[in-house]
């Protein structure tokens, strides 16, 4: 459920950092992920208008 990695030197050298930087972390999105049955992240950022009516958490 949670992510990780290693931040690209394109990202950290032009901040001053020239030693490799660990990141982690448990993100909201991945137990969105899971909620709701998705298995791209990507899903939760687009605006698919047809997904969002038939969650019964998304209608008013």
């Amino acid at each position: 459920m949670g992510g990780a990695g290693v931040f690209r030197p394109e990202v950290t050298e032009p901040l001053g950092c020239h030693v490799p930087v660990l990141a982690w972390g448990l993100g909201l999105e991945r137990l969105g992920m899971f909620r709701f049955g998705l298995s791209d992240i990507r899903e939760l950022y687009l605006a698919h208008l047809s997904w969002l009516t038939g969650v019964a958490s998304c209608r008013s």
